[in-house]
Parts: structure tokens; sequence; C-alpha cells
């Protein structure tokens, strides 16, 4: 199933490719050797994280050589005060643009308007909507007018597998059913609900969101989701570039993902969940469901 999983990783790629100029995998991740806290696409009590969450105090650098497209600091007087704090933008490539916030005070003039990964921006910081020492770093691209998930510009390497923590059928009765290797339920509709993870180095012991989410019944797949993209449609945030769904219906309360709705009708059918990081790295669970 690997190669099937990195299909959807190489058709976004191809997307960057055609109506972007980028050179994929060129962009680094903007605190050389540190370690993320969350990650995009990370499910935060219902609501969906836009870019990655970096603790700790340390210097910032640019991802990938960009020209400066705006910067504000608490050192300029300001009219309103800003939820990202410090902040600079750097715009990249065509149409990428790579976003560094809560920054610690710097002098504006000390940018440079034309910049490269050696340059330092400056440090973590506290400013803005930050109750720590940290740096919030998206990547939004002008053309999609979404959030990126910035793993699939980044040239990561880790063989280890998410993990799948619990896999849930719920009834329009909204009874919750724990799908175990052998589950028996009433034929009908269910929504099916997973809570998995991901691990890797850049993330340390953090359980951050997976890439990912794949459903298969009888060997035929049924619905796919794919963190990659975070957008607003007709006044709607929606997860997914191929193929968008609401985030108030993905995301749950619970930090489980709703990955599709099946049909379950009287017999033995085999349900198979896979979730997979932006490496192809993969985690499969399959279950024997009975309906009755």
């Amino acid at each position: 199933m690997k190669n099937k999983l990195y299909v959807p990783i190489l058709l976004y790629q191809f997307f960057l490719l055609c109506f972007t100029n980028i050179n994929l995998f060129g962009f680094d991740w903007p605190i050389p050797n540190g370690q993320a806290y969350i990650n995009f696409g990370y499910n935060e009590k219902g609501t969906a994280e836009r870019g990655v969450l970096f603790l700790g105090e340390t210097s910032v650098f640019p991802s990938d050589a960009g020209e400066l497209l705006f910067v504000s600091s608490n050192n300029q007087r300001s009219t309103f005060f800003h939820p990202l704090g410090n902040w600079i933008a750097l715009q990249h490539q065509d149409s990428l643009i790579s976003i560094y916030s809560h920054l610690s005070e710097f002098d504006q003039n000390s940018i440079t308007t034309l910049t490269d990964k050696s340059i330092s921006l400056g440090q973590t910081g506290h400013s803005g909507w930050a109750n720590s020492q940290q740096l919030h770093f998206y990547v939004f691209d002008r053309k999609t007018i979404g959030y990126v998930n910035p793993q699939l510009l980044i040239n990561m390497t880790d063989a280890r597998p998410p993990y799948i923590k619990q896999t849930l059928l719920v009834g329009r009765d909204g009874q919750k059913i724990p799908l175990g290797r052998s589950t028996v339920v009433k034929q009908g509709t269910y929504k099916v609900y997973v809570e998995a993870y991901d691990v890797a180095d850049i993330f340390g012991n953090n359980q951050v969101a997976p890439y990912l989410f794949k459903l298969f019944i009888n060997g035929t797949l049924q619905s796919e989701l794919e963190l990659d993209l975070l957008s607003a449609r007709n006044g709607k945030l929606q997860i997914g570039l191929r193929k968008g769904y609401e985030i108030k219906q993905i995301y749950q309360l619970d930090g489980t993902y709703m990955i599709g709705e099946i049909q379950l009708n009287r017999g033995k059918i085999l349900c198979e969940i896979i979730v997979a990081d932006t490496m192809g790295n993969e985690k499969s669970q399959i279950s024997q469901i009975i309906a009755e």
C-alpha cells in the first residue's frame, strides 16, 4: 500500500511544480535542530492548526531565500495590537509566503530586503498572543489562497510510522462503538472517527497530526483525507486541496478526525484504516465488522 499512499503526496507536489516555480524540498525548518510542539493540521479541541509551533529561546532563520514582504514590530508605534506580535513575512519564488510570528523585539530597519537561509531574522519571543518563548511558523500560498502544510516542502527523514490510538463507529443514534479486531454492530449508516498521531525527530516526544487518512471497505477505497491545505471557501474553513472538507465536520472536540461515512449491510465486512505521514510511512488497522 505504500506506493498508493505516495500518490496524493506526489499529486500535491506536481501541483506545486505546475502552478509555482519553487524547488520542492528547498525549504528548511526556521529553527535548525529545533523541536516542534504542534504541527500543521493538528486537532486542537476541534480547531485545525495552520502552522508549526516551536517552543524555547533560540534564533530564527528564513526557511528559504526570499524577499521581505511585510514586517511588524512593537518597537514601532501602532494603532492596534496584533495577535502575531512581532512578525515577518517573506515572499519566496512565485506564490509562497513564509510567516514568522511572536518574535522578540527588533528594529524593523535591521531586516534586509533580500535574505537567505544564513541570515537570522531574530529571536523567538512571547509577543502577541503568546504566553511563552516561541515561534509560530506558517506557509501561505497565494495561488491556492490557503495555508500549506510545511512538511510537504521540507526534506524530512524518518522511518517511524504514525500511531492509531482508536477508531470509532458512530451511528445515527450517536452511540460510539470502538472498532476492534472483530466488532458486531447493527446494519446501518455509520461515521468513522480516528484518533491518530505522528512521531518524528523534529517533534521530539510530542504527538502531532499525521498527513493522510484512508478508509477501505472490503478492499475498496471509500474516502481519504489529506491535511495539506487549509483555506476558506464560501466563508467556511476547509481542509484539503483536491477535495476540501469543512473543518467543523472533520475536527472533533475529543481530538478525533471524522474520515468518512459508510453503509454497513448485513454480513461480514472488512474495514481497513490507513494513516500515513508525509514521508510515506504508514500504519494500518484492519477490523472485521459483523453487521446484523
